[in-house]
């Protein structure tokens, strides 16, 4: 399918770079934003499907043709929602809520879904629904003590850490056990100001970071 995006190809890429950059309702140069964030190892950016600059921003990266960012379309709540999202361009859906209709619409268009979930049998169910990660929201409400509750039953079910999540707190999701996180304004930036950029910049680096070491220590347990 034309433009369609291979899920194991997606989640390798996640696993690779596990920080998806939300864009929700930004007021700011995106362009430029964009830049910052690639420039400093994102490889996922997620704008929002209540911004008013989502489809148009969607629409420009299918001519942008980024081999090194994948953009995708979050607060997918309904079907026709994520059929504006698909035919906008986008590479990949995340959604708050648990929706099997628009889980059954990506897979019917090869699209991989991210499906929002808090409880243990939501996340259950998205997953068997065919969600191909889980966006468990929201993270700093539930705590990362919850994600390593979630590895005992849930040992291989990729796990998105959404909500709350920051520099100050990233490593402790990753060192329990969510394979990536989503950011928005610990991230993006408020304004286009060079220290706001500067900032950006900065916080990509240390939420990148964040993955490696716990990465490194949990390679170290296991030797």
């Amino acid at each position: 399918m034309e433009g369609a995006m291979n899920p194991q190809i997606l989640l390798t890429a996640l696993k690779n770079a596990p920080v998806v950059a939300i864009l929700r309702r930004p007021k700011i140069d995106l362009q430029r934003c964009v830049n910052v964030l690639i420039e400093n190892g994102i490889r996922f950016i997620e704008i929002t499907m209540e911004s008013d600059q989502a489809e148009p921003f969607l629409r420009s990266t299918k001519q942008q043709e980024k081999d090194r960012v994948i953009f995708g379309a979050g607060t997918v709540t309904t079907l026709a929602l994520a059929k504006k999202a698909k035919f906008a361009g986008a590479k990949f859906l995340v959604t708050p809520n648990f929706n099997p209709e628009v889980i059954r619409f990506a897979l019917d268009h090869e699209l991989p879904i991210f499906c929002g979930a808090m409880t243990p049998t939501e996340i259950f169910q998205a997953h068997e629904a065919g969600a191909d990660a889980v966006k468990v929201f929201p993270a700093a409400t539930l705590g990362p003590q919850y994600f390593k509750e979630l590895r005992g039953p849930f040992p291989d079910i990729t796990l998105v850490a959404t909500g709350g999540v920051g520099i100050s707190n990233a490593a402790l999701f990753f060192e329990a056990g969510a394979n990536a996180i989503g950011v928005a304004s610990a991230l993006i930036p408020k304004d286009s100001q060079e220290e706001s950029m500067q900032a950006c910049a900065e916080a990509a680096r240390r939420l990148l970071a964040a993955a490696g070491k716990a990465g490194n220590a949990g390679n170290a347990e296991k030797e």
